[in-house]
């Protein structure tokens, strides 16, 4: 070979090795790195923590930059890339293998560590949420447990748990601070805010979005997180502590207002209840206990619900010693009692505006609230004519659920008499196999008298003949009952307004609201009927 053919052979070759490199070095620096970073995610210190390293090869050389938390960290990076990084170069290529070509790593990574997350718990009372962010599943699910145990075993009830973020964050040295300054809930609403690890910091939520904004940064809340998950969790305790002080001050008010008061004046065989309390419920606990225990004289209602006394009270025991004594020869008496009282005799054997009642008064009653109707009942006592019923009468009807194994009664009389003989008259049609419930068949002082209920004793409705099919009647005491197929229609909330064939002077909605428990019972019912049935 001459001289100019070894330059041509030097330079061809030249060539080919320049266009090697350029073709081949980059594809095989290219394969390396996601080799590396493949080998690099596949750590389990290392899963969803790679965004803050960096790997680059200079031919076969690894280079490495960035931050990890730790040395260890560190030293486990340098290792991975060492002896784990498998890709293919151009000889292992050709035989089908996937070799370690690595030839030295730089190491230039800085050992940076992360901050710990943050907790939230956002109070109601006993009722919490937990919010916050950790830097892995088990811390989060650790801490989640662990804060809701704390809750729970002084009376508490917490839902919640942490959202994970291991690319922002750093899992805590130790979090007993933290779990150990958990305060115990409390009847107000708190917001408590930590950086795992740490103590509580209680948040104010009477301050303003961006004070607490620069709190919460403190404790490593980002901006995001603010936005997206704490300031809705604080508008949801601002509008519950707003509530909570409305109901404190609506409690101070009617804690100040005057107790209600009730007389019980009794003359032959009537009784009238006049006064005046705070809800309804303390009148109808009044009336429920009185009407039994006075049957079967005629009971007067005439107790008026108001906004200026105080609700919630309760009256003292009804007996029957606030009745006459039995051959006294007086018919005659007049009881005056007070919420969280005891009933005191009243002498209504005085004149005019006498108040014969006052030295009995509580501090917080002026007599003025008492003295219209102690005037009105002494002079009915002294032979007056009935004071004028303050409360107008209310219809008395009777509805009649029939279904499956069970007959509810419900709906309002006015005399025990009446109540007796129908829960006696449907358990002798029904029972034993159908099982008559009565509870809603209620006394209604104030109720329109019967005038006899043979007619509606004697046409109680025949119980369905299958057992798949039911039947709801209404009557008027003394009246026939009107029978109304049971469909699912009807059981629907207004059904009875659309139904044909109620009574004449009866309100739909008052037999509904009055039927309610029959009518849930009967679209429980409905709803569990097998599939096959046809119910319209």
């Amino acid at each position: 070979m001459n001289r100019a053919r070894w330059i041509t052979s030097i330079v061809t070759l030249s060539a080919l090795w320049l266009m090697g490199a350029l073709v081949f070095a980059p594809r095989v620096q290219n394969a390396l790195e996601t080799a590396a970073r493949e080998a690099v995610e596949g750590l389990p210190a290392f899963t969803g923590r790679a965004s803050r390293l960096k790997l680059v090869f200079q031919g076969l050389r690894a280079h490495l930059s960035g931050a990890v938390r730790t040395a260890q960290d560190r030293s486990i990076l340098e290792q991975a890339v060492s002896d784990l990084v498998r890709a293919p170069t151009p000889l292992a290529t050709s035989l089908g293998l996937r070799l370690n070509p690595v030839s030295a790593v730089l190491n230039e990574i800085e050992v940076v560590p992360l901050p710990p997350g943050w907790l939230l718990l956002a109070a109601t009372g006993t009722q919490a949420r937990l919010l916050g962010a950790a830097a892995s599943e088990h811390e989060a699910r650790d801490l989640a447990r662990s804060v809701q145990e704390n809750w729970g075993m002084r009376g508490g009830v917490l839902r919640g748990v942490p959202l994970i973020d291991g690319e922002h964050r750093d899992e805590a040295a130790s979090v007993s601070t933290t779990l150990r300054g958990l305060p115990a809930p409390q009847n107000n609403t708190q917001t408590l805010l930590a950086r795992i690890g740490q103590p509580w910091k209680t948040l104010r939520v009477d301050e303003s979005d961006a004070a607490l904004l620069a709190e919460a940064r403190l404790h490593g809340v980002t901006e995001a997180e603010w936005r997206e998950h704490v300031l809705p969790a604080l508008q949801e305790v601002r509008a519950a502590a707003s509530a909570q002080q409305a109901a404190e001050i609506e409690r101070h008010r009617q804690a100040a207002l005057p107790r209600g008061h009730v007389f019980i004046a009794t003359r032959g065989g009537e009784i009238t209840l006049r006064g005046e309390v705070g809800d309804t419920a303390s009148k109808r606990d009044l009336l429920d206990e009185t009407l039994p225990v006075f049957a079967p004289r005629q009971v007067h209602d005439e107790i008026r619900i108001s906004p200026r006394r105080r609700p919630g009270g309760e009256f003292p025991a009804i007996s029957t010693a606030l009745l006459p004594e039995q051959g006294a020869g007086q018919e005659k008496t007049l009881y005056l009692g007070f919420e969280g009282g005891a009933w005191k005799p009243v002498d209504w054997q005085v004149a005019g505006e006498a108040q014969p009642w006052k030295k009995e008064l509580p501090a917080d009653v002026d007599a003025a609230l008492l003295q219209q109707d102690s005037n009105e009942l002494i002079a009915w006592l002294q032979g007056a004519a009935k004071p004028r019923a303050i409360v107008p009468a209310r219809p008395a009807f009777i509805t009649l659920a029939v279904f499956g194994s069970k007959a509810v009664l419900c709906g309002q009389v006015g005399e025990e008499s009446t109540r007796s003989q129908l829960i006696a008259a449907a358990r002798r049609a029904y029972a034993p196999r159908i099982l008559v419930l009565h509870d809603e068949l209620r006394l209604e002082a104030g109720c329109l008298p019967a005038r006899g209920i043979l007619n509606t004793v004697k046409s109680l409705p025949l119980a369905p003949a299958a057992s798949l099919e039911g039947i709801f009647a209404i009557a008027t005491p003394g009246s026939v009952w009107t029978v109304l197929p049971v469909t699912r229609a009807l059981v629907e909330a207004g059904g009875l307004t659309r139904a044909p064939g109620l009574p004449d002077g009866l309100s739909a909605s008052l037999v509904e609201e009055r039927s309610i428990e029959a009518i849930e019972q009967l679209r429980y019912w409905i709803s569990h009927l097998p599939p096959t049935t046809s119910t319209p």
